[in-house]
């Protein structure tokens, strides 16, 4: 969810809204429960992706976009 909150602010719209937005959904480029499963375990994680024009890294509790 804080991906979505942060990339609905970015775009200035509701995170529901970001498939009309962006034309396209946070699934199509990873796997929502596998990344909500990823940050919640013990280990530090450190991974990044790309949705639209936007890079979006979490490393270890920090999440971060950027627009490519």
């Amino acid at each position: 969810m804080a991906t979505l909150t942060a990339l609905g602010t970015l775009e200035k719209v509701d995170p529901v809204e970001l498939p009309d937005v962006l034309g396209t959904t946070l699934y199509d480029h990873i796997d929502p429960e596998a990344l909500d499963t990823l940050v919640a375990g013990e280990e530090r994680v450190d991974l990044s992706f790309l949705i639209d024009d936007y890079r979006v890294r979490i490393d270890g509790e920090e999440l971060t976009i950027t627009r490519q």
